[in-house]
């Protein structure tokens, strides 16, 4: 059902005004449409083109375990290059993704594996269930699906927190605002029967330029044990002449999912 979607990329922000006499806001006293929150929203994260970064990357599911740095270079609308390296410095891989195709060498194997950039695909390359808006959304710092720019079903406040709430068809989506850093801390996905099936976060914003950006993102599939975290390290957006080097020797092999 999450694949169906698509992303509005966004950071959530809110208009806040005053202060009270304590360090503590009472968010039960800001009144604020959902309109003036997307409208900000759009406008905000519309403002980023590409983004150059890189981290720490951790990836756990019920097999693995596995931690390493990592090099994103991000071009809008359709083009990730992801460079990963292990212990030491040495360089595991690179995966070059658009919206339809996607290439990943293996250096340790010395394969080049392509295919289309499906749902299973993507799942076998990140171990998280991810199409491609949604990795283009999540490493910009989230934001709305298509479907939820509208007025929401339900709103409430929730650990200081407001959550907009969203229902359509089988799903349900939750978004929490933290007041303070005026962006989106965590989305929710539910099923039907209010079960979580993915949780994004996104934390430690900080801002590169004119722009707030999160530094910890963390993907999380309850019913599949799968978790994706990425710790940037640094970050930048807008990079002018961005670079986007994928080579491969000439004597790999070649595998097509």
């Amino acid at each position: 059902m999450l694949k169906s979607f698509k992303y509005i990329p966004a950071a959530f922000c809110l208009l806040l005004a005053g202060c009270g006499t304590t360090s503590k806001i009472n968010i039960s006293e800001i009144s604020v449409t959902s309109e003036e929150v997307q409208k900000i929203a759009c406008t905000h994260h519309s403002r980023i083109k590409s983004i150059l970064g890189e981290g720490r990357i951790s990836v756990e599911t019920p097999d693995i375990a596995q931690t390493g740095a990592f090099v994103l270079t991000l071009q809008k609308p359709d083009s990730v290059l992801i460079s990963l390296r292990g212990p030491f410095g040495i360089k595991v891989g690179s995966a070059l993704l658009t919206r339809d195709e996607f290439s990943f060498y293996n250096s340790l194997e010395n394969q080049l594996i392509t295919g289309s950039t499906s749902l299973e695909n993507m799942d076998r390359i990140l171990h998280i269930q991810l199409n491609f808006d949604d990795l283009m959304n999540i490493f910009s710092g989230g934001g709305f699906l298509s479907d939820d720019l509208r007025s929401p079903d339900q709103r409430i406040i929730e650990d200081d927190q407001f959550v907009f709430i969203y229902n359509s068809g089988n799903s349900t989506r939750r978004y929490w605002i933290d007041p303070e850093s005026l962006y989106i801390q965590k989305i929710q996905f539910l099923d039907y029967a209010g079960k979580l099936t993915l949780e994004q976060t996104f934390n430690n914003f900080e801002s590169v330029g004119e722009i707030k950006m999160p530094y910890a993102i963390r993907v999380t599939q309850p019913e599949t044990q799968q978790m994706l975290t990425l710790y940037y390290s640094d970050i930048m957006v807008n990079v002018e002449e961005l670079q986007f080097t994928f080579t491969i020797p000439k004597n790999v092999e070649r595998i097509r999912w």
